[in-house]
C-alpha cells in the first residue's frame, strides 16, 4: 500500500514505459504507472459533436481531438492517448425517467405524483420507488434509462462473463456497484462495462484509473445484473466447494471434542472462527441462503453430523450435511460476525449481521440455544427491500383490493391483521403503510423487532428491559401528535386498551393478533376483556391471511380432478369434470415442483349490521355466516379459487388450512358462475 501511495505520488505524464520489449499499443494497466497529480494541468478539451452523443460514455472518457469519431487515429498510440486527461462531458439529457415513462404509457400521472412524493421524502431515486412500487418492471426502467441517456439497452440473462475481462476489477469494487466489465477492444483501448445506474459517473471515473482504458457504457437491469454476478462467483466460492478446505483445517485444528465441551483457550476458539476456510464457508453459506431465497436457516448439532436445513416457502430442506467437529467453528464464526459472546454457550443469545448479496441488502437475525450436542443456531434472513411494495402486490383478488385500499384511508379505527407467525402479517402491514405514507402524515410504528425500515415513517423498538413496552411505547406517541400508528402485536389486555382508546381518539391504528380467522378475531377480543361495545365502534376491518406455496409455471402439470378433491371443492356427481394443477418439479424449483408463495386473504370490513351483531354477543360462528352474506370470502373460498386456477395444488390449501373444505356450506363456491379475481 505504501509502495502504491509513493508511486501515485509522481506525475502520471512524466512517466516512460518500463516495460522492455512491449509495443506502445499495448494498453498498460494501473499497476505500470502513476496516477496523474492532483495539480497537474489538464489542457482543454474540445466538445463532442452533437451527432456522436450516441456513441460517448459517461465519464472518464479519452477521446481524442477529432470530435467526428470516438476511434483513436492510427497516427496516435494507445499510449498516446491514454496520456490525454479524462473529462467528464455533459451527457445531452433534456427529459427525466419519469416524463419518458409518462410518454410511453408505462405509469399514470397519479402513479408518479405518488412516487414522486415518496422519492422526496425517503430521498430514494424516482426509479427505484417506481420499482418497488410496483409502479413499472425494472426492464421499462432501464429501457426508459436508456432512451433518457442515448445508450443502448442489453439484458444480461444467460451471457457468458470471460474472466480474463473480469479480473480488470476487484470483485468487491464489481459487487459494490453492480457493473459489468463485458467488452475489451485493445485496439482502441476501449472497455465496455455493463450497469444500471448511469448517473453513477464517480464509478466510471474509477474504472478508467484502475484499467487506464477508455470505458463506454451499455444497461440492464440491477436484479439481472447481481443474478449473473451471484452465479460467476459462486462458481469459485460456493459453499460446497470450500467444505473440502474448511475439513482439512478442521483436521489440523481439531480443538473441540463432539460434545461440545472445549479443551482449549477463548483466543483459539475466535482464531479457529476467524481462519480463510470457516470465514469463506460461512460467507458462502448466507449467500447461497439469501440466493435461494430462504427465509431462515437452521444450524443443527445432531449426535453424528452438524445439520444445515434452509426454509424456502415454509417448507423446511436439508441443505448441507456436515462433520460434527466443524461445529464449533462454525457456529462461532457466525456468532462473532452477530456480535454474540462466542465465550457464553449455556444461555440463549440474539444477534444480528448485514450480509451484501450483489447490490441487495440482506439484514439476518440470529438466535442461538443450548442444545444436548451443541448450540443451535437459527438465522432469520429478512431482504431489506421486500417491505417496499404496497398492496398492489400482496395477491388480493380485485374486489378485496378495492376494500382494503378503502380501509385503510379511513381517518380513525382499528384494522387487524390475524394469522400464525410466518403468515405474512407484516408484509401486509408495511404494505398499507406504504401506500398511506405521504408527507402531510405522521406514521409511527412500535415494532418487535423492527423488520424493515420504511422511509418517512418514525419507528420505535420494544425493549421490556428498559420499560418500553408495546402499551407504555403507545402511550407515548400519543402525546407525538401522530395520524396514523402501527403497533406490531396486541399481545395482553393493556395494549388492547390502549389500542381501542387510541381509535376513539380521531386516530388509525393498525395491529396484528393471533387467531385463526377473521370471526374469531371478535371472539379474542372479548376474551382479553375489551367491552361488545368498544369493539364494535372502534373496530373497522380485520383481515385473515395464510401464505400457500406456488406451482412452478415451468413444470406444473393438468389433470382431472379426483372424486376425493370433487368433494373437498363441493362437487356434486353432476357437476362437469374439473381441471386441477399438480406439481412437478424442473431445474427452475430446484425439483420441488414450486416457486415462491401467494396469500390468501379473508377481509371483514366491519359494517354497520355486523357492528350490531358483534355488540349483541354473537358467536363467531354466525358471525362468519352474516359476513360472508355480506361478500366476504373465506379463507377456504379462497384457496379453492387459486387451486382451481392454477396457482397452487387442492392438496398444499388443504396442508395450510388444516380441515376439509368442503365442510362448511356457508364456503362453497358457485361453480356454474365466473370466478372474480
Amino acid at each position: 500500500m505504501m509502495m502504491m501511495m509513493m508511486m501515485m505520488s509522481t506525475p502520471f505524464y512524466n512517466q516512460p514505459n518500463k516495460q522492455n520489449g512491449r509495443s506502445s499499443r499495448t494498453p498498460q494497466l494501473l499497476g505500470e504507472f502513476n496516477t496523474p497529480s492532483p495539480t497537474t494541468a489538464m489542457p482543454p478539451f474540445p466538445s463532442p459533436a452533437p451527432n456522436v452523443v450516441n456513441s460517448l460514455p459517461f465519464s472518464a472518457m479519452a477521446t481524442p481531438q477529432n470530435t467526428q469519431s470516438t476511434a483513436l487515429p492510427y497516427s496516435m498510440s494507445l499510449k498516446q492517448a491514454l496520456l490525454q486527461p479524462l473529462p467528464i462531458p455533459e451527457a445531452v439529457v433534456t427529459k427525466k425517467i419519469g416524463t419518458i415513462l409518462l410518454e410511453k404509457g408505462l405509469v399514470s400521472p397519479e402513479k408518479l405524483s405518488r412516487a414522486l412524493a415518496e422519492a422526496k421524502a425517503s430521498g430514494e431515486p424516482i426509479g427505484k420507488v417506481l420499482v418497488s412500487s410496483g409502479f413499472v418492471t425494472e426492464e421499462q426502467l432501464g429501457k426508459g434509462l436508456a432512451e433518457l441517456h442515448q445508450l443502448d439497452y442489453i439484458s444480461v440473462k444467460g451471457l457468458v462473463l470471460k474472466p480474463e475481462i473480469m479480473k480488470l476489477l476487484p470483485e468487491d469494487f464489481i459487487r459494490q456497484n453492480c457493473i459489468i466489465p463485458h467488452h475489451l477492444d485493445l485496439e482502441e483501448g476501449r472497455l465496455e462495462v455493463i450497469m444500471a445506474r448511469p448517473d453513477k459517473t464517480k464509478v466510471l471515473d474509477d474504472i478508467a484509473l484502475m484499467t487506464r482504458y477508455r470505458v463506454t457504457v451499455k444497461l440492464s437491469t440491477s436484479s439481472e445484473l447481481s443474478d449473473i454476478l451471484d452465479a460467476y462467483y459462486a462458481k469459485r466460492y460456493s459453499a460446497d466447494q470450500v467444505l473440502e478446505a474448511l475439513e482439512v483445517d478442521v483436521l489440523k485444528n481439531e480443538l473441540f471434542d463432539a460434545s461440545g465441551n472445549n479443551a482449549a483457550l477463548e483466543l483459539e476458539i475466535e482464531a479457529a472462527a476467524n481462519s480463510a476456510p470457516v470465514v469463506q464457508f460461512v460467507n458462502a453459506l448466507l449467500t447461497e441462503a439469501a440466493d435461494r431465497n430462504a427465509s431462515d436457516i437452521h444450524i443443527e448439532p445432531q449426535p453424528q453430523r452438524l445439520l444445515v436445513r434452509f426454509r424456502k416457502d415454509g417448507i423446511l430442506h436439508e441443505a448441507k450435511s456436515l462433520s460434527l467437529k466443524m461445529a464449533s467453528s462454525i457456529i462461532s464464526r457466525i456468532k462473532v460476525i452477530a456480535g454474540m459472546d462466542i465465550s457464553e454457550r449455556r444461555r440463549p443469545q440474539d444477534g444480528r449481521i448485514k450480509h451484501t448479496v450483489g447490490s441487495n441488502s440482506v439484514d439476518m437475525r440470529v438466535n442461538s440455544i443450548p442444545l444436548a450436542y451443541g448450540e443451535k443456531l437459527v438465522i432469520r434472513l429478512l431482504k431489506m427491500n421486500a417491505g417496499t411494495s404496497g398492496i398492489e402486490n400482496l395477491g388480493l383478488d380485485p374486489e378485496d383490493k378495492k376494500k382494503l385500499a378503502k380501509l385503510i384511508r379511513s381517518p380513525h379505527g382499528i384494522i387487524l391483521v390475524t394469522g400464525p407467525t410466518g403468515s405474512g402479517k407484516t408484509s401486509t402491514l408495511y404494505a398499507s403503510l406504504r401506500d398511506i405514507n405521504t408527507p402531510d402524515r405522521n406514521i409511527s410504528t412500535i415494532e418487535d423487532p423492527i423488520e424493515y425500515v420504511l422511509p418517512g415513517v418514525n419507528q420505535m423498538q420494544v425493549q421490556p428491559k428498559a420499560g418500553l413496552t408495546f402499551a407504555s411505547c403507545l402511550r407515548a406517541l400519543l402525546r407525538q401528535d401522530p395520524d396514523i400508528l402501527m403497533v406490531g402485536e396486541i399481545r395482553d389486555s393493556e395494549t388492547l386498551d390502549a389500542a381501542l382508546n387510541a381509535s376513539l381518539t380521531g386516530h388509525l391504528v393498525f395491529s396484528t393478533i393471533h387467531t385463526n380467522s377473521t370471526a374469531k378475531t371478535i371472539s379474542r377480543l372479548l376474551e382479553m376483556g375489551a367491552p361488545s361495545d368498544l369493539v364494535s365502534t372502534s373496530v373497522i376491518g380485520i383481515i385473515a391471511q395464510r401464505l400457500v406455496r406456488k406451482l412452478c409455471d415451468h413444470c406444473k402439470e393438468p389433470y382431472t380432478a379426483t372424486p376425493d378433491e370433487r368433494d373437498i371443492l363441493g362437487l356434486s356427481a353432476t357437476d362437469p369434470a374439473v381441471t386441477l394443477h399438480k406439481s412437478v418439479g424442473c431445474k427452475h424449483c430446484n425439483d420441488t415442483g414450486f416457486s415462491g408463495r401467494t396469500g390468501l386473504y379473508e377481509l371483514m370490513p366491519v359494517s354497520r349490521d355486523l357492528a350490531q351483531l358483534i355488540d349483541a354477543g354473537i358467536s363467531s360462528v354466525a358471525l362468519e355466516d352474516a359476513a360472508v352474506q355480506e361478500g366476504m370470502k373465506t379463507l377456504a373460498m379462497q384457496g379453492k379459487v387459486k387451486a382451481l386456477k392454477g396457482e397452487t395444488t387442492l392438496s398444499e390449501v388443504v396442508r395450510v388450512l388444516g380441515f376439509e373444505l368442503g365442510s362448511n356450506p356457508s364456503q362453497q363456491i358457485n361453480h356454474n358462475q365466473p370466478h372474480k379475481g
